[in-house]
């Protein structure tokens, strides 16, 4: 699955939080990263600018039966700790 998200302009986005069916499946990334601060999702050089390739914003769940329907929901995390409301819920 795929998502889109706004950034967080004042402290940055660290990770996001996946559900599947309202419950927690996974943390993207598992483990953030940035040697020069508090880890941010799409890493950074010296500067404010985000490493290239950008990190795409797409998960797979390989633990899902395909005869199923699942339910899925991802919740931004910035890099203070606070979470978005989660979005919309996507089926796959």
């Amino acid at each position: 699955m795929s998502w889109e998200c706004e950034a967080d302009l004042e402290s940055g986005l660290a990770s996001f939080i996946i559900e599947r069916d309202g419950q927690f499946l996974a943390n993207y990334p598992e483990q953030g990263k940035n040697p020069f601060g508090r880890p941010v999702f799409q890493n950074l050089q010296y500067s404010d600018t985000p490493t290239q390739p950008l990190v795409p914003l797409q998960f797979t769940d390989s633990k899902a039966d395909p005869r199923n329907k699942y339910t899925y929901r991802v919740i931004a995390v910035n890099t203070v700790g606070l979470k978005s409301k989660p979005a919309a819920n996507a089926p796959e």
